[in-house]
């Protein structure tokens, strides 16, 4: 019988001969799964990498191989390995982004001109609860002209608690960007025409009321919690940052980044040195000022500009809205008939203000102070996230996008620069920095394919191929056929 040195030495040898069997099952039974999960190799694109610049930001005759829905591989045509059995997507002649990223949208409203009556009251021709429950029952159309128009994640940045459910639907459906929620606004001021009793608005008064209105949002698990922070000169600033602070302090106790709706420099600078992380609108009343950019880089902010939003009401409520090419291929049918109902309503039904505006309509600009202050943001290295305010009155869910990333070209910002700002800057506002933005392994398998290159002219992103969103390939052109 073996001595007792033998015998832990046979046993410490079956005990290793036992985990190295057991690691190599473990290692086969991972290189069973990766190999079951069905591949797609997109072959031979120009790929566009938005967080590089100059030359490098374009990889020409590249491949890409998608497992499941994450990107594999990337690299040059011919040097990586393609599986077996992998569905090919031929990309000589394209160019693939990472998924576009509206990062700041509102799915409680629809663009058309009924969705906010505190703006414009066309109750009489469409009552304002016929529209919300259009809206809710619309929501899979709306999910996929998201997707049709290149964009696989979007950011809802407040509405009804009834957002919590779409952003559940969201996620249950596969024709359907992923989508990042808000819910109702922390507001200094009413906004009663929006309540039907779960009111996207809620005006609060006090850092107590403040501070529960977060918890009640809390059990929801919000992205982000949003203050609509809206001052009218005749009241105390410091008292309305103090409840700004408050929102800001049981958020960020909980974890939750908080968005602040601040369009005047004086409270864009008061919700920074309250606690905001994102500001969702330009300062548009004012030249930003050295205090604004050294409190926005404090804080690493991102900073949304939505420029077009100003343009889309202009347009609409002047009866002047006329749908893009890309919005006639690629927007909702509903919404873009509906946009023609000025020239239908009796005119006893047009408010009295919209039959002004019809009558000597105004010229037709974004605020030259927001156009201004995008370039200033950007160079002070502050990011910048492109976003629309999809929903509001002439801003369409869905190719809003081209229009919006038109004008942050006119305000100064490159190609490549604008492409960045709906990937990567929009990933870091959809917090999904990890996953989302870039082409790269191990990141989620969001992209875009076009047809033409979209640093020559970010037009281009609007003239989609294909896209991929977890791993899921789409064509936009029978996305569309299939809304009703």
């Amino acid at each position: 019988m073996p001595d007792p040195v033998a015998r832990l030495a046979i046993c410490s040898a079956w005990m290793l001969a036992l985990c190295v069997g057991s690691i190599e099952l473990s290692g086969c039974a991972v290189e069973e799964r990766k190999a079951a999960e069905p591949s797609i190799a997109i072959v031979g694109a120009t790929l566009v990498h938005p967080e590089r610049d100059g030359a490098h930001a374009l990889a020409p005759d590249s491949t890409i191989v998608i497992t499941g829905n994450r990107i594999d591989t990337v690299g040059r045509t011919g040097t990586i390995a393609v599986p077996a059995g992998s569905t090919i997507i031929d990309g000589r002649g394209k160019w693939v982004v990472p998924g576009l990223i509206d990062a700041h949208v509102h799915f409680f409203q629809s663009g058309n001109l009924y969705t906010r009556p505190d703006a414009a009251d066309f109750n009489a021709w469409m009552p304002y609860a016929k529209e919300v429950e259009r809206n809710k029952a619309r929501l899979p159309a709306t999910f996929k002209v998201w997707l049709a128009s290149g964009v696989t994640t979007v950011v809802d940045v407040g509405g009804p608690f009834w957002n919590f459910d779409m952003r559940d639907s969201a996620q249950r459906t596969k024709a359907a960007p992923r989508v990042v929620v808000a819910g109702p606004l922390i507001s200094t001021v009413d906004d009663p025409p929006l309540d039907l009793g779960d009111p996207p608005i809620i005006k609060i008064t006090s850092a107590d009321e403040a501070r529960a209105l977060v918890r009640r949002e809390l059990a929801r698990k919000p992205d982000y919690i949003k203050v609509w922070f809206i001052y009218r000169f005749d009241g105390d600033l410091a008292a309305q940052e103090s409840i700004v602070k408050a929102t800001a302090d049981e958020a960020h106790a909980a974890g939750v980044p908080l968005a602040v709706h601040a369009t005047q420099l004086a409270t864009a600078k008061a919700a920074l040195r309250a606690g905001a992380d994102y500001l969702v609108h330009s300062v548009d009343d004012a030249p930003v000022d050295e205090e604004f950019l050294q409190l926005a880089k404090a804080r690493r902010i991102v900073y949304c500009p939505t420029l077009f939003v100003h343009e889309g009401y202009q347009y609409a409520l002047s009866n002047r809205w006329k749908p893009t090419p890309a919005e006639l291929r690629l927007a909702d049918p509903q919404i873009l008939a509906a946009m023609g109902d000025l020239n239908r309503m009796p005119r006893e039904a047009i408010p009295g203000r919209v039959a002004n505006l019809m009558a000597n309509p105004p010229p037709v600009k974004v605020p030259e102070a927001a156009m201004r202050n995008l370039r200033v943001v950007w160079d002070a290295g502050i990011p910048v996230a492109m976003g629309t305010d999809a929903g509001n009155i002439g801003t369409l869910h869905g190719p809003s996008v081209f229009r919006e990333m038109a004008l942050m070209q006119e305000a100064g910002l490159t190609p490549i620069e604008v492409v960045r700002s709906a990937t990567v800057n929009g990933a870091k506002a959809a917090r999904r920095e990890m996953d989302l933005g870039v082409i790269a392994p191990g990141r989620l398998a969001d992209l875009v394919i076009l047809d033409d290159d979209p640093l020559r002219d970010p037009a281009n992103l609007s003239h989609i191929h294909r896209v991929i969103k977890d791993g899921i390939v789409f064509d936009p052109s029978e996305l569309m056929q299939s809304i009703q």
